[in-house]
């Protein structure tokens, strides 16, 4: 390929095209590696909420998160010329009254009245009348298509090799960014980080009379995506990690399915992928503490899509020397106490 590339990108799903983006954009030298093992980003519902259930406040860093989140996946569909965001309403169904009173008493709160719908509303399942709450400032990329156009605008450009990595070709001449999602827990450089991946299965459903035109969530969620196709899940598993989907997954989230809708369906679709979670739920991001030209922007996990795009940007930040990694996802939280000259 000539001349060695400034960087070399190693994973081709959402954190890798995230990257990549940033690098584009910035007119750097890149080359990206993508192999055709499974990825979780082929299978996640693309769905984004800044709003944390259990105690009704945003996310870490929420409004920063979705500012840059907009801006990035909108420059995109413009530069590819496909439409890959939907503005969708969450509708957070509450289980009793004290969950109805305290969602009413954060949506007046200063930190959570950007984020919180002050007035409830009520739905009817199975006659049984409930009060359902709305979460602003949510909605849906379609990551699968997100991925896959990004592949063809980087191919087009010739700069993604679509073959494994071979981590034996490292040199000190280039600098490499590891984005491998859940197969970075084996890479040589970086299995000392605890990882913490996880198994999710999703279910594609087709129903006539569902009718719900939000993202509805009590314990999974319910997504429209048109003409009476949703889908419904996710399950977590901590302890299963085959990429095949699994029959007792597929039974838990028509239990919990059938609890928040009633209609009839027909399965469809059912799919699994592993996340690339980490053990504190925060990502792994920064420069190995011996070989200074590996890097890793990894563990993105199940708020990949909503935390991704200010991460990637802030990395490249600090890749042109203008900024550091923000000590919450910095692998150097994890070095004392993981790593030893060995790794």
């Amino acid at each position: 390929m000539g001349k060695s590339p400034e960087y070399t990108i190693v994973g081709g799903g959402l954190a890798g095209m995230l990257v990549a983006w940033e690098l584009h954009k910035r007119n750097k030298p890149f080359v990206i590696y993508s192999d055709d093992a499974p990825a979780s980003s082929h299978v996640a519902a693309g769905t984004w909420n800044p709003v944390t259930f259990r105690r009704m406040i945003p996310t870490w860093r929420a409004q920063e998160m979705i500012d840059a989140m907009l801006r990035v996946y909108t420059e995109v569909e413009k530069e590819v010329g496909v439409d890959l965001l939907s503005m969708i309403k969450v509708e957070k169904i509450l289980a009793n009254d004290q969950e109805i009173d305290f969602w009413k008493e954060m949506a007046q709160k200063e930190i959570s009245k950007d984020f919180l719908h002050t007035e409830l509303h009520k739905i009817t399942i199975d006659s049984e009348e409930k009060s359902a709450g709305i979460v602003k400032q949510t909605g849906r990329l379609d990551l699968s298509r997100y991925v896959s156009e990004l592949h063809s605008f980087f191919t087009a450009r010739g700069v993604l090799v679509k073959e494994k990595f071979n981590y034996s070709s490292i040199h000190n001449h280039s600098i490499y960014i590891f984005t491998e999602g859940t197969y970075c827990s084996l890479n040589p450089y970086f299995k000392w980080l605890p990882f913490k991946n996880v198994k999710g299965d999703i279910l594609t459903i087709k129903s006539s009379d569902l009718k719900i035109e939000t993202i509805r969530k009590k314990n999974i969620f319910i997504l429209p995506l048109g003409k009476d196709i949703y889908k419904i899940g996710a399950t977590y598993d901590w302890h299963d990690k085959s990429w095949e989907p699994s029959e007792k997954a597929k039974a838990e989230i028509l239990e919990k399915f059938e609890k928040i809708s009633n209609c009839s369906y027909e399965v469809i679709g059912h799919e699994s992928g592993i996340r690339p979670a980490t053990y504190d739920r925060r990502p792994f991001i920064g420069e190995h503490p011996t070989h200074k030209n590996l890097l890793i922007f990894n563990g993105l996990g199940s708020k990949g899509i909503f935390l991704g795009p200010l991460l990637a940007q802030e990395f490249c930040d600090f890749l042109e020397g203008k900024g550091d990694i923000h000590e919450e996802v910095s692998i150097k939280r994890c070095v004392k106490k993981y790593f030893n000259d060995n790794c």
